[in-house]
């Protein structure tokens, strides 16, 4: 991975041999047809108008703040450019992905309790690396490989949300409003960031697409990608095995997308294919596994990289601390104060509500899978950190929009997406300008 040059050439190499043993049509006439036709699918027109509409938008916004508000007070604590559209990009939690894609895993012994990059999962580092070797490998070339991996897997992850949803809704409408309503939800910023928001939605949104259509060594490789990151990757196991269970379940637990074509699909011949649905059960948690044996390897310690969490602020309290803090901070202070010395926990609190409040009728409607990942994805952070971050966990909820694209009225519609806008173009103004959003 160290030289595009050798990438390139073994491409080549397989594209012959595969000529050779397929003699098919030859790719560089076959592909702008099959391009032509995806380009004219329901689900790619609806991924490019809300990818369209909703990123470029957000990027520039972004850019105005920097200018037009300024720095937090103090500055930008780091920079990679003397230009400020070059360093756009360069915020947060971006500089460690980028330190990993650059240098590598690196480990302090002595100092256990400090922030060490070994906590960020090493999927998405890995992909901004092997796209910024075909640039180049320059400074620059990074921070542009780290951008066009989340807008891409964002883009790849709003094809598959418009066919899923269109499997459980049944109706292309409904599936683009589902679209539109993740896009556009105030914590939807992530997707445009150099982070692994966009990689992760596509990991699971592929893995339950392919899962609920008996595609499972598809599905397998999507969650095995999911489980290298983010560290509550293999958490996705757990919905999976339950939707292979699903057709022996009580009806008021499948949801109410049963009885189509797919789940007959995933009802006949299920013996066959036992081995590869366990197999794509398994494969998030064996990503995490992949990842803690590297960890192993380097530190001594397989769940170094999950003791690491402390030094970010989490730590298991419960969520009865959680509720009982704030329940005190708004019995003491009222509302106002709240809002006016925790700004930033309120937003964050809305975001985990809102997905939260989602999962009883995202189980009636779609079934108790969807709903078991979004508890599963929620309360343990909840758990462990209070809403530090919630905002960021919510956004990759996919089950709750596919339920609101569902139930909000067609005429409600550009309302619902005015307003998430909005909330989310003042979200990017504070994420670029260096002000908390935590």
């Amino acid at each position: 991975m160290t030289s595009p040059y050798r990438l390139l050439l073994w491409v080549a190499l397989v594209a012959v041999a595969r000529h050779l043993v397929w003699s098919d049509q030859p790719i560089y006439r076959d592909l702008p047809a099959r391009l032509n036709a995806a380009w004219a699918t329901p689900a790619v027109r609806t991924a490019r108008n809300v990818f369209v509409g909703t990123r470029p938008a957000i990027l520039f916004v972004g850019y105005l703040a920097v200018f037009m508000f300024g720095y937090r007070p103090g500055g930008a604590p780091f920079k990679m450019f003397d230009n400020e559209f070059g360093n756009l990009q360069v915020r947060w939690d971006a500089g460690w992905y980028l330190g990993i894609a650059l240098e590598g895993y690196q480990y302090d012994a002595d100092r256990p309790q400090d922030q060490q990059n070994i906590v960020f999962f090493p999927a998405f580092p890995l992909l901004a690396r092997g796209t910024a070797r075909l640039f180049g490998g320059s400074s620059p070339a990074f921070v542009l490989a780290g951008t066009l991996v989340s807008l891409v897997t964002f883009w790849v992850a709003l094809v598959y949300l418009f066919r899923l949803a269109r499997d459980t809704l049944g109706s292309d409408e409904l599936a683009s409003a589902s679209a539109w309503l993740l896009a556009a939800f105030p914590f939807a910023l992530f997707f445009s960031a150099i982070y692994t928001e966009s990689l992760f939605l596509c990991g699971v949104i592929g893995a339950f697409y392919h899962f609920r259509r008996a595609e499972h060594w598809r599905a397998a490789t999507w969650g095995l990608l999911v489980g290298l990151t983010r560290p509550n990757g293999a958490f996705l196991s757990i919905p999976l095995a339950l939707a292979a269970i699903a057709p022996v379940m009580p009806r008021w637990l499948k949801g109410g997308d049963t009885g189509n074509a797919v789940d007959a699909a995933l009802s006949n011949g299920r013996e066959r294919r036992r081995l590869p649905e366990l197999v794509a059960i398994a494969a998030p948690a064996v990503g995490a596994l992949l990842y803690s044996a590297f960890i192993w390897q380097l530190t001594g310690r397989p769940l170094a990289w999950a003791q690491g969490q402390i030094a970010w602020g989490r730590q298991y309290n419960g969520l009865a601390a959680l509720v009982s803090q704030r329940y005190e901070w708004l019995s003491q202070g009222g509302l106002y104060e709240y809002t006016a010395n925790v700004p930033g926990d309120l937003l964050n609190a809305l975001g985990a509500i809102f997905v939260l409040g989602a999962a009883w009728p995202v189980a009636r409607r779609l079934g108790l899978a969807y709903a078991v990942f979004i508890l599963i994805n929620v309360l343990p952070p909840l758990a462990a950190g209070g809403f530090l971050s919630a905002g960021r966990l919510s956004s990759v909820m996919f089950p709750c929009f596919i339920w609101l694209g569902g139930v909000v009225p067609a005429r409600h519609r550009p309302a619902w997406i005015a307003s998430f806008m909005a909330v989310q173009a003042f979200n990017a103004a504070l994420f670029y300008t260096w002000r908390p959003l935590y």
